[in-house]
């Protein structure tokens, strides 16, 4: 006869010494954690609760309790995700993303259910182990906080969130462990109070005794049913195909896990074909170190302009010249066009290649080196110039928290930093820091600079969107002929660039009036990001219809190495950002790597290699790297050794090669 259950019998209190033991913890535990949260004088009655409620035990029948750890399994992953989320400074419960919202961006459904994917996966993985669903449970749901906390510490200390890239340099983040705080905050504690009623609600229910590991008609489709998708998610085209990228700017869309796991997916990069070693030394045997020769400058400024570019190389119809005076400069001047391997925006890419002399053309569509690939000490311009005696700065007028750039300028080298908080120059044009405030800044850095100085300056005046008020900033070029009038977002970009034009005017005024020698670089990060409408009246086709020379005219911004002294004049120079770099090595006369010697001689060959594809000296534009000569292919192939060997293999990494030796120091 069966027993009729009770309420008495289903709701018990459980006051044995292990169970009163357990409820102090829990209450000491709760109360600590929600007090260094910074909850204040309503923290110990949550704590409280928690501890009273360790004490409660259910009984429900072991049919129903059986059924009860199974929904709490399912419900594990469901929370975990919201867990993570909350401390990932994301809202999850809604379909639209936007930046409104008080926690971060929000979710679409895609992004919920990929991300939830990965989530049973690790809570399956974790019952197949424990055989149990309770303790699985437990074990995952704990997991998923410390993953979500971790993330939180990253993005707090770092800006950005957990890359795969991170997982290498785990003895490096140990060494420095020790200097930040990890006191716990509202987002985390709000976490924790999750966390805390799910482990409760498990702890209610009575303990499985026994492992109940599925069956194997369970546990093998499970197992092949996980391997379908992880090799389809990593290995095909599934994820482009639902327009799933790596969220690499705020590094929280997608989801952390997502994100991860999609970075993660476009991070692989394979072998070149004869790669080895051995073969990067004997290329580095047959390339000299260079020798300074000519007057070097005292102080050297880069700046990488925001979207500037010149759109007449679109062969577009305006009502005046939108840079007239970069246009009228041919005293020592360096002038041409670089080609990016990006467009309308992800400026960290064009960053990368000028610094490091690496391209994009060899690493995967969608990836960004500096969350995915940099690492401390890598070979970059900074660590140069410092060898060569000068103090190296980055500044930028915006948020230090966009494109990792505060670990990756540590990382490359860079002496200090400032960011939009750190300008005493802030007259803005539209709602960005104005050129001419941050040439202003860069002007007072040379004045105070007791050594010379290597400036890296990348501005934000030109930054899209084109449809904000004309604040500060007068209407000065607008399109003509076919286009008058059609888009405004295009004139106010035209607009833009005239005052960035007049800008430079004055910046160089005031550097030839220097006394000590100054070399200028100048050149845009990529095209601007107006209506993709414009671009299609411009070349009369759908973008997907390009030929690679008209593609490759999208990427081209003008650039520019002036000094106010002697150098050799050239114009009418075209190649990718990853050349310029060792240009401007070659116009300071200053020493050079053999990878910038690689690169010059290189450029002779093939000018231009990026994301688009490829040029050939006295040749045109092609996509495909077989499309080039049997001379170029090769001289190609051994870049992409030589890049492989800097990036992917470090521990066999031709150090001689890509830093400066003592025969090439002053």
């Amino acid at each position: 006869m069966n027993q009729t259950l009770t309420p008495a019998h289903v709701i018990t209190l459980d006051t044995s010494r292990r169970s009163l033991v357990t409820g102090g913890l829990v209450f000491l535990f709760s109360a600590v954690y929600l007090g260094l949260a910074g909850y204040g004088l309503i923290t110990p009655l949550p704590a409280l609760a928690f501890g009273l409620l360790a004490l409660v035990r259910l009984d429900p029948g072991e049919s129903a309790s059986r059924w009860l750890s199974r929904v709490l399994w399912l419900a594990g992953p469901l929370l975990g995700h919201y867990m993570v989320e909350i401390m990932n400074y994301n809202s999850v419960f809604s379909d639209v993303k936007h930046w409104s919202e008080p926690l971060g961006l929000h979710l679409s459904w895609t992004e919920h259910a990929l991300g939830l994917v990965w989530y049973y996966l690790i809570a399956g993985a974790v019952f197949l182990l424990r055989g149990k669903t309770l303790p699985a449970a437990r074990v995952s749901a704990v997991l998923f906080f410390l993953l979500g906390s971790a993330d939180h510490y990253v993005l707090r200390f770092r800006g950005r969130s957990i890359f795969p890239s991170d997982l290498l340099t785990l003895r490096t983040a140990a060494n420095v462990a020790g200097s930040y705080d990890y006191t716990p905050d509202l987002l985390q504690a709000a976490a924790y109070l999750i966390l805390a009623v799910y482990l409760l609600a498990i702890h209610m229910l009575p303990r499985q005794e026994q492992p109940r590991r599925p069956r194997w008609f369970v546990t093998v489709p499970a197992v092949l049913l996980a391997g379908a998708y992880m090799f389809l998610f990593f290995r095909t085209p599934f994820l482009s195909a639902l327009g799933v990228e790596p969220d690499l700017w705020t590094t929280r869309g997608n989801g952390f896990l997502l994100n991860f796991t999609v970075s993660l997916r476009y991070s692989q990069v394979e072998r070149p074909e004869g790669y080895s070693p051995e073969r990067v030394e004997e290329l580095a045997g047959g390339l000299p170190v260079s020798a300074s020769e000519g007057v070097p400058p005292v102080n050297i400024i880069v700046v990488m302009n925001e979207a500037f570019s010149d759109l007449s190389v679109l062969g577009v119809e305006t009502n005046d010249d939108t840079m007239p005076f970069y246009h009228s400069l041919t005293e020592n001047a360096v002038k041409g066009f670089v080609c990016a391997s990006v467009f309308g925006g992800t400026t960290a890419n064009s960053e990368y290649e000028f610094l490091t002399g690496n391209t994009m053309a060899f690493l995967p569509a969608g990836t960004v080196p500096y969350h995915m690939f940099v690492q401390d000490g890598d070979p970059a311009l900074p660590h140069q110039m410092e060898a060569l005696g000068y103090d190296t700065m980055a500044i930028h007028p915006y948020y230090k928290s966009g494109w990792n750039r505060v670990a990756v300028y540590d990382a490359f080298g860079f002496q200090s930093t400032r960011f939009l908080s750190d300008f005493r120059h802030k007259d803005k044009v539209r709602t960005y820091v104005s050129d001419r405030a941050n040439y202003a800044e860069a002007l007072d850095l040379l004045d105070e600079a007791e050594h010379p100085l290597f400036l890296f300056n990348v501005t934000m005046q030109n930054h899209s969107a084109y449809n904000l008020e004309w604040t500060n900033l007068e209407k000065t070029v607008w399109l003509e002929g076919a286009l008058k009038g059609r888009y405004p977002w295009v004139d106010q970009y035209l607009s833009c660039v005239r005052e960035s034009d007049a800008a430079l005017e004055g910046l160089i005024q005031t550097l030839s009036q220097r006394e000590e020698p100054v070399l200028l670089v100048l050149f845009g990060d990529h095209q601007p990001q107006v209506n993709t409408s414009f671009y299609e009246s411009v070349f009369g086709k759908p973008l997907d219809e390009l030929n690679p020379e008209e593609e490759q005219l999208r990427h081209m911004t003008p650039f520019l190495i002036w000094a106010n002294y002697d150098i050799e004049e050239q114009e009418g120079l075209v190649l990718s950002i990853n050349h310029l770099s060792a240009l401007m090595m070659e116009a300071a006369n200053l020493p050079m790597t053999r990878y910038q010697r690689f690169s010059a001689q290189l450029r002779e060959l093939v000018p231009v290699i990026n994301a688009v594809g490829y040029r050939e000296a006295g040749g045109g534009d092609v996509s495909r790297r077989s499309e080039l000569s049997p001379e170029a292919q090769e001289a190609v192939l051994q870049y992409e050794q030589l890049q492989y060997n800097q990036l992917f293999d470090r521990e066999d990494r031709v150090d001689e090669f890509f830093f400066l030796t003592e025969e090439s120091e002053p």
